[in-house]
């Protein structure tokens, strides 16, 4: 028995030895039993307990060869300089998850996103281009920063980018074919989002389905321009309505022009236009509107533009509204007008909350069917 005890640790030993040799992608237990079975002897009977008992040994090692092993992945995972090394890889994170703008979250989960690394480095800053997504309503861009070593900015991307200007196809997106850029707010200072539309509800024209962006911006404290080139597609998949009610208040002809439904925004076109040579409702901010759903749910602002057409003969006020997307689509929609109030300095009247007075518009108000066909 002893002599046996021997020959099983001299075995497993050599076992162990191998086992430590081999690259750990490989299948442990039957390459190395491969190996010591073609070294054993032929005494079958003698060594058949200690071959089980061997295999045994060897698997319980193997395992903990494979357990060390994960165990060092995940540790090497965790660490810092990993966790800076993942960042720099695409699909694990998303400056529009941790946005409010509800379309922008949809554009993540339901992976309608575009999802980019693409990066441009002056003098140890980092500004990175994480994502893109275009539903022919608007294009929202998500920004990352990579500080310098050991520097920790106190301000916000948003405050440190300046000058940031977008070419279409190589054409500047100025304001006679663009809302302008939207700055979308986020709780994370090294992220930021930046959004445009196109005015082609408001005699503009419409963005191609398909075009290549390019984004040049300046960031303060870095003497040299950062540009990127970002390949932009129409994501599709949208109900466009073009209803054309209108209802009139006084002097006013207030009518729905569009409304577009993609999966991120609820986009909304209405035309104000004046009956008599009279001023409008209040010449000063003209007719706004809240948006809700056939359960009187409000869809939350994002942003949105107006225009004054002047040609014609006339001075039609246009407004493109965006607002957040419907969950599913709806039965109807709701449009609630409405002014703001002002005091007799021009200035707006406040509630006890601080928030600025508002005065509905019940003769305008429009209900629109959905038509789930459309």
């Amino acid at each position: 028995m002893d002599t046996r005890s021997k020959q099983e640790d001299k075995e497993l030993a050599q076992i162990e030895r191998v086992i430590r040799e081999t690259p750990i992608e490989v299948d442990l237990v039957n390459r190395t039993m491969n190996k010591y079975e073609s070294k054993r002897n032929t005494k079958q009977a003698e060594s058949f307990r200690i071959h089980m008992k061997i295999r045994q040994k060897l698997m319980i090692i193997t395992t903990s060869v494979a357990m060390i092993f994960s165990l060092m992945i995940v540790t090497s995972l965790i660490s810092p300089t990993m966790a800076a090394t993942m960042k720099e890889v695409p699909l694990l994170s998303s400056v529009f998850k941790l946005t409010r703008d509800l379309g922008l979250q949809a554009a993540d989960e339901k992976g309608l996103s575009t999802k980019l690394n693409t990066s441009v480095t002056h003098e140890g800053f980092t500004l990175n281009v994480t994502e893109v997504v275009y539903d022919g309503t608007r294009v929202a861009i998500g920004l990352e920063r990579h500080h310098k070593e050991g520097e920790n900015s106190q301000e916000s991307l948003s405050e440190q980018i300046s000058n940031i200007e977008f070419l279409l196809n190589g054409e500047p997106v100025n304001h006679t074919n663009s809302s302008g850029v939207f700055g979308q707010p986020s709780p994370d200072n090294n992220s930021a989002i930046f959004e445009f539309a196109d005015l082609k509800n408001q005699g503009g024209s419409p963005f191609p389905k398909q075009f290549d962006l390019t984004l040049s911006a300046t960031i303060s404290g870095i003497s040299e321009l950062f540009k990127m080139d970002i390949l932009v597609s129409d994501i599709g998949n949208y109900v466009n309505l073009q209803p054309n009610i209108g209802r009139k208040y006084k002097n006013n002809q207030f009518t729905i022009e569009q409304i577009t439904l993609t999966p991120i925004t609820t986009s909304i076109t209405t035309r104000i236009a004046l009956l008599d040579k009279s001023t409008s409702v209040d010449f000063r901010e003209g007719i706004h509107i809240e948006v809700y759903d056939e359960q009187g749910c409000e869809l939350k602002l994002i942003n949105g533009n107006g225009r004054r057409e002047t040609n014609k003969g006339n001075s039609d006020f246009i407004m493109d509204l965006r607002v957040h997307p419907f969950e599913t689509l709806p039965k109807a929609i709701t449009i609630k007008p409405y002014i703001h109030l002002y005091d007799g300095e021009g200035s707006y009247q406040l509630d006890e909350n601080g928030d600025s007075k508002i005065q509905y518009i019940p003769e305008l108000e429009i209900t629109i069917p959905i038509n789930s066909k459309e």
